[in-house]
């Protein structure tokens, strides 16, 4: 599964550009890799993947990963200014909910160019974003995702 879901990442990371739907700015979609600081005995690896649309700093995503013996699918609203926070709700594979709260960064690795596409044109990008969440466990995560994003321009 992991596997496929990176195929699929790069794939869209190498795209072409092609017309914007005025809902949203960019897609990203990318795996998850952690650390788990707490909870039972056992691996304290945390992976998963999570994708997302965004309008701009602020981005919907869903994602699951596998953390404390558990999977754990979620969705939350990632809003971003200077330093970014998540706030959602998940639901681990015992059908116990658990809150997605935490803090992270991000920057961009590959953003479209200003002026080199149309407002509207969607160019491949990607980002890779660390931080610290609460999932029901404590988690030190990175991610790295890949996808189409209109330019972000500030002189316009």
């Amino acid at each position: 599964m992991f596997t496929r879901s990176l195929v699929i990442a790069l794939v869209v990371a190498s795209s072409t550009r092609a017309e914007a739907d005025p809902g949203f700015k960019n897609a990203l979609i990318g795996p998850v890799f952690g650390i788990r600081l707490g909870g039972h005995a056992g691996p304290r690896a945390v992976f998963g993947v999570e994708g997302g649309v965004g309008l701009g700093p602020e981005r919907v995503n869903l994602g699951f990963e596998h953390r404390d013996g558990k999977v754990l699918a979620y969705a939350e609203l990632d809003p971003w200014y200077l330093v970014g926070f998540s706030l959602g709700l998940g639901i681990d594979s015992d059908g116990e909910p658990a809150p997605v709260l935490g803090v992270w960064e991000g920057l961009p690795i590959r953003l479209p160019e200003c002026g080199s596409v149309s407002d509207l044109a969607y160019a491949s990008t990607m980002t890779i974003a660390g931080g610290y969440r609460y999932t029901g466990v404590h988690e030190l995560y990175v991610t790295i995702k890949a996808g189409v994003s209109q330019p972000f321009c500030l002189d316009n």
